[in-house]
């Protein structure tokens, strides 16, 4: 199974921010792409993906994140970015992996994170 945890910013996250996201486990963890790049792995030292974080999407309908995500979430005014990581429940810190990704983008470019308790920017 898989936990999501996305991140809403108001800007797109750029090479560099996604960088420092992935930069969430530390330097001993690989970086592997899958579907042509739309896709990238975080990936423990023997290959084993821990974290997918898909390409970011920009989303322009008002309301889109609460329809989805529920009433209670607080999404960027305007058009925003949406991007998703994707962590493995079968790996322990996946989920915070995930929530440390989720939560460097949003430090760097403003936002918020779902679920709101996952958000972090420790190194996992």
């Amino acid at each position: 199974m898989t936990k999501d945890v996305i991140a809403l910013t108001p800007k797109m996250p750029d090479i560099n921010t996604l960088l420092a996201g992935l930069f969430a486990g530390g330097p001993d963890l690989g970086v592997s792409s899958v579907n042509e790049g739309a896709v990238v792995q975080l990936c423990a030292p023997n290959g084993r993906p821990l974290v997918s974080v898909e390409s970011p999407l920009l989303v322009q309908v008002s309301g889109e994140a609460q329809r989805l995500l529920g009433a209670e979430v607080t999404a960027p005014d305007g058009p925003f970015w949406w991007t998703e990581a994707r962590a493995s429940t079968a790996v322990e810190e996946g989920e915070r992996l995930a929530g440390s990704f989720a939560g460097r983008l949003t430090a760097v470019l403003g936002g918020t994170v779902w679920p709101p308790d996952a958000a972090h920017t420790d190194v996992v």
